[in-house]
Order: C-alpha cells, then structure tokens, then sequence
C-alpha cells in the first residue's frame, strides 16, 4: 500500500494560492476536496457580495445581541444583525428577527450563500425546491443555494435566527431597511412594497427570481 504524506500535499497547494489566480486555485482544489480544509475559504463569495476587503478586527472572539446599534426595520420586520460577515472574516453572518404574515417575500434562489432558519417562537411553512417543512419552535431549515425557496407565517407572526454562509447577504438588509428607532417591531408598511427596488437590490447580491416576479418588477418601472 503506497502511503500518501497529506502535510506535504498540503503545503504544496498552500504555495499555488501565492502562484496562481484565485478562482482557479479554489476550481482545482474543490476537486481534490481540500477547500474546507482551508481556513477563510468563504471570503471569494463575501467579496463578490460587494465587499471590497475584510476589516481588521474580523475574526476575534465576540458577544452579541440584539440592540439599537445592530438593529434595523426592514419592510414591517425588526431585524439584528448579531454577525456579519465583517465580523467573521467572511465565514457567516447571523440574524435575530421577526417574520410577518402577509410581508414574506416572494421565491427567490441565493446563488451565493446558504441560508437557514431556527425557529424560536411561532410557526412557518418552507417551500425547498420539491420539499415542504411546516417549521415550528426549535426546528431548524437549511435551505442551500441554488434552489429556489419560500415561506409562509402560519401565526401572526415568528421569531428566528437566521443564518448565512458565507456572509455578505445581510448587506442586502442594511441597504433595504433604516436604523430602529426602537427594539420593537415597527408598524406595518402603508401600501404595497416597492417591489421594482426589493427585486433590484436584491439581484444585486446574486438572488434570481422567478420571471413573473421580475415582469411584475418591470411593470412598477
């Protein structure tokens, strides 16, 4: 049996990150499954979400929660933002919130992150591709990239922790939303939401949407 010395390896594909573009050092290394192994592998997608570097203190050991500072009210919701990718070097971001009925979003695909759910209070039902989740307190929903997804609030309203891997989506909320006033969840919105902007932004940061969506975007032009 030929013994195979994986430090060497290692340190042989370390060297070709300094020798050779980056997306074709991470397109041959998927292959031989050595990107997990690599500390900050996530930061490629984080940049492409609009960040042009990685702030110096990302990466040191944190507490959080949610207050004015990281607090946001987006469309009808109260969001926090307890993670970002700023503060994770890129790796995830993480968000307390609350979800309305009748202000969830339309189906959507994330091409450039996974993103989960953790239901703390209420209920929701996640449409996944082919799959259907009727979510309640405790239960936790991965929904990958690159398969289309939905939801709907089955009470009043839920409470959650969203997570997304790699981080750079919660960017998307910040640009959407204005600074809370107050931790409470602000007043529902007068009107229809300004679906021409949402599907815009939102593109922006690699989410596709179905084509009546966008012919409906198109049409609020």
């Amino acid at each position: 049996m030929r013994c195979v010395n994986l430090s060497n390896n290692f340190d042989l594909e370390l060297i070709k990150i300094r020798k050779m573009n980056r997306r074709k050092f991470i397109a041959e290394s998927s292959a031989i499954g050595l990107i997990p192994m690599i500390s900050g592998y996530p930061v490629l997608n984080y940049l492409e979400n609009g960040k042009n570097e990685i702030k110096k203190e990302s990466g040191v050991p944190r507490m959080s929660m949610p207050t004015l500072t990281n607090s946001i009210w987006y469309i009808g919701h109260l969001m926090s933002i307890l993670m970002s990718g700023d503060d994770t070097n890129g790796s995830f971001a993480l968000m307390h919130g609350f979800e309305i009925q009748g202000l969830e979003p339309p189906p959507h695909t994330h091409t450039r992150e996974d993103e989960s759910f953790y239901v703390m209070d209420g209920e929701i039902k996640y449409t996944v591709g082919n799959n259907n989740f009727n979510a309640k307190k405790g239960n936790w929903v991965f929904l990958p990239r690159n398969i289309q997804h939905s939801f709907k609030v089955v009470t009043k309203q839920a409470e959650v922790l969203i997570h997304l891997s790699p981080g750079g989506f919660e960017g998307y909320f910040r640009e959407m939303s204005e600074p809370a006033k107050e931790l409470v969840i602000p007043p529902h919105p007068q009107g229809p939401p300004d679906i021409k902007r949402i599907v815009e932004t939102a593109m922006r940061y690699g989410i596709l949407f179905p084509e009546e969506i966008k012919k409906l975007a198109d049409s609020h032009s």
